[in-house]
């Protein structure tokens, strides 16, 4: 182990002023030379500040928790490594823990992990709470003196929500369609109570009311079986709407086999688009047309926000719109031709 009592010899200065240069305090007093001496020595020893001792010195440790409520979704390895990256950018480490989605928490039951010291403030998409518009929970006293913000969820209480412009994916799968012909719309998506989904739903209605679209909602499990039994349901009532949105991957690929296993073409009979997006849509047998969404943006601006409640600078949400596209694959076209025409 490195001790400074060692780099001081070396340099030929007091413990003390290597201990103040490697802990930033500085000041005036000390030549830039001698500074960079001390830095230089301490990188050839191979020295490593005790994190322990500094985390007790500035009342900080130096971690960020980040809770997610699913970690096989592949949107959230890139959420993950845009706020892994910004963290280690900003000196900080990020534990990730994953939210029970059969048992959620709600967002308070974590912040024990701030209170007792573990980390200095918790970046939270946990699966339990409700949008604000959507009758959500009272703001959460739990979390009232812990530094947090709601990643990719709105909050209880305004002024920590970081979020995508889920108002925006939705505009561009309904615009692409609608140009195309289609009158007729489907959103199949997750469980109403997540703030996401229900923005998403608010805004199909909206914009396929101002562009003259029949909407259809359909909420199930955000799973390959919830989007199974969502077609299956709703072919047992009538024809599908000739355009479908999906709300996640997983219900993607359930989708794809309820329509394959009842015969319906994609995308001679029904248009289908994925609000996810991942490489693998392009390799399925019918390539999947998506919205990119700016994920990584979306965790480094939720380290960011963070950081700026952390050092008591912080405290408006934030709303990212780009980089957003739609990705056109094969799983588009016009709708089928109206019998007699």
């Amino acid at each position: 182990m490195v001790r400074l009592v060692d780099i001081a010899s070396a340099v030929g200065v007091h413990p003390s002023t290597v201990s103040r240069v490697l802990n930033g305090e500085v000041g005036h007093s000390l030549r830039p030379e001698t500074v960079e001496r001390i830095l230089a020595e301490a990188r050839a020893r191979g020295y490593r500040p005790n994190a322990l001792a500094r985390a007790l010195r500035h009342h900080r440790t130096g971690a960020l928790t980040f809770v997610v409520p699913m970690l096989r979704n592949p949107i959230w390895v890139r959420l993950q490594r845009g706020a892994l990256l910004r963290a280690a950018e900003r000196g900080y480490v990020v534990m990730i823990m994953e939210e029970p989605m059969e048992d959620p928490k709600p967002p308070g039951a974590y912040s024990y992990l701030v209170t007792e010291s573990r980390a200095d403030g918790l970046l939270l998409a946990t699966s339990l709470r409700g949008g604000r518009d959507a009758g959500g929970a009272n703001p959460d006293e739990a979390l009232s003196a812990v530094p947090h913000v709601f990643v990719n969820r709105r909050g209880p209480d305004a002024g920590n929500d970081v979020v995508m412009d889920e108002a925006a994916a939705v505009r561009l799968f309904l615009d692409h369609v609608a140009g195309l012909g289609h009158r007729s719309v489907l959103l199949i998506d997750g469980r109403p109570e997540v703030d996401t989904v229900y923005r998403r739903a608010a805004a199909t209605r909206r914009h396929c009311a101002a562009l003259g679209l029949t909407a259809v909602i359909s909420h199930a499990d955000a799973t390959e079986a919830g989007g199974f039994a969502a077609i299956r349901r709703l072919l047992a009532t009538g024809p599908l709407p000739t355009a479908i949105g999906v709300g996640s991957i997983e219900q993607v690929f359930g989708v794809l086999a309820a329509l394959r296993d009842a015969r319906v073409a994609v995308p001679g009979a029904v248009s289908l688009v994925s609000l996810d997006d991942d490489e693998s849509l392009a390799y399925l047998d019918v390539p999947v047309t998506s919205v990119r969404m700016p994920l990584a943006e979306l965790g480094a601006a939720a380290v960011d926000a963070l950081i700026a409640r952390i050092d008591g600078t912080g405290g408006s949400d934030v709303l990212i719109g780009e980089p957003m596209s739609l990705i056109s694959r094969g799983s588009v076209g016009p709708p089928p031709a109206e019998p007699g025409t």
